[in-house]
């Protein structure tokens, strides 16, 4: 049995718009990294996050740029890559290692942009696997991002930030028409001819019609791999990747509308080797997830942040069916629910070492709230153990700290 707790609240000074903040955590080190943009100002704050979820000696400011939308990627050697839209909505990115002390050059990667998508990737060459025990130095993280074209179409690129924090986009794969387009890559990596890339996902809207396309990515570049569409409108779209093993990679996406305005769709898909996508679970629910966070290094546990039907913010944590275990397609482990009523809504988990289920996991959320104003939460996602006796008199619950 698992619970949520409410931590603490902390109120950014300053507002931000839609879609112009972003929060992304370094989990060794407890450290929470906000990009967000403020009257025009692209800013990098830095935030310690306690054990009991106190949010203390920030925000230890930097400015990245100038611009509007922004997104962050934090690595386990904590390096930090933050995108952004300038005022010429030109898309940027710049790296810095811990805190900001060193900055890298900001690259421009494409002009005429109208709005990207970013995820995490990784290492691809020479680990087998993301794991967290793993003790081989490399000089250089990855990660994989889309652009949309302001005059139509988008692309998938695939990003590198060095020790330096000198950050590299390799040549573009074309996506094609639509918009809304959202991407998640598997957790682990696939072994390919003695490489190790990893598995992407896309999900967009094309022409009254949801697309889907599995890609690879690596030290290669990117690779398409196979596409899927079906007729159905689109107001929302959200992808998560996991990996229940190596060479065993699953997608959650989950759609708006679903049957009708009051659910959401989710489907469960499964990935094989030359990439073809099988759905083997769905299911429609009345939450409308607005992101997703791990909650495991390998498995299909995840942590969501989403907003209830009456407009407050929650966190749940979810565990999604593997492929052939039978399962429902979703079950909730456990769902808090907290007073704020934001428009936006990000969330981060700061993993423990190891996958016990005596270590709590610590969540953060970044919400958009009245006038604009940021709040970052703290949740403590842990195990509870319920001892009944036998006879019909329970002497009471404990809960593992």
């Amino acid at each position: 049995m698992y619970a949520i707790d409410k931590q603490k609240t902390h109120d950014l000074v300053g507002g931000s718009a839609e879609y112009e903040f972003d929060v992304g955590v370094h989990a060794a080190t407890r450290t929470v990294h906000i990009a967000r943009a403020m009257s025009g100002t692209i800013r990098l704050e830095t935030w310690q996050v306690g054990n009991d979820g106190t949010f203390s000696g920030g925000p230890g400011e930097v400015t990245v740029g100038h611009g509007t939308r922004t997104r962050i990627v934090v690595f386990d050697n904590h390096r930090i890559v933050v995108l952004w839209l300038d005022a010429s909505s030109a898309l940027r990115i710049r790296a810095y290692n811990s805190g900001g002390a060193l900055a890298g050059e900001a690259v421009t990667v494409e002009t005429t942009i109208a709005n990207f998508d970013v995820v995490s990737v990784g290492v691809t060459t020479g680990v087998p696997q993301g794991d967290p025990g793993g003790f081989v130095y490399y000089a250089y993280r990855q990660f994989a991002f889309t652009t949309l074209s302001q005059n139509g179409g988008w692309k998938l690129w695939f990003g590198s930030v060095t020790d330096n924090a000198e950050v590299y986009a390799g040549q573009p794969a074309l996506g094609g028409p639509g918009d809304k387009v959202v991407l998640s890559c598997a957790g682990m990596n696939e072994t390919l001819n003695s490489a190790h890339p990893r598995n992407v996902l896309t999900l967009w809207r094309d022409a009254g019609q949801i697309k889907t396309h599995s890609w690879r990515v690596g030290a290669g570049g990117v690779t398409s791999l196979t596409s899927a569409a079906e007729t159905k409108p689109l107001g929302i779209g959200i992808v998560h990747g996991m990996s229940v093993a190596q060479n065993n990679d699953v997608f959650a996406t989950v759609v708006w509308p679903g049957a009708s305005n009051a659910t959401a769709r989710l489907q469960l898909v499964s990935m094989s080797a030359q990439g073809v996508m099988t759905q083997y679970a769905t299911a429609e629910f009345a939450e409308i997830p607005r992101s997703f966070a791990r909650l495991q290094w390998h498995g299909t546990d995840v942590a969501v942040g989403y907003l209830t039907a009456d407009g407050h913010l929650a966190v749940a944590a979810w565990r999604f069916a593997a492929s052939g275990s039978g399962s429902a397609a979703r079950t909730v482990l456990a769902s808090k629910a907290g007073t704020e009523q934001p428009t936006q809504v990000r969330i981060a988990s700061v993993m423990p070492q190891s996958d016990s289920d005596d270590d709590p996991v610590t969540l953060v959320t970044l919400s958009r709230v009245a006038a604009g104003t940021l709040r970052l939460v703290s949740w403590r996602l842990h195990k509870t153990l319920v001892y009944q006796p036998v006879g019909s008199t329970p002497i009471g619950t404990l809960t593992k700290r």
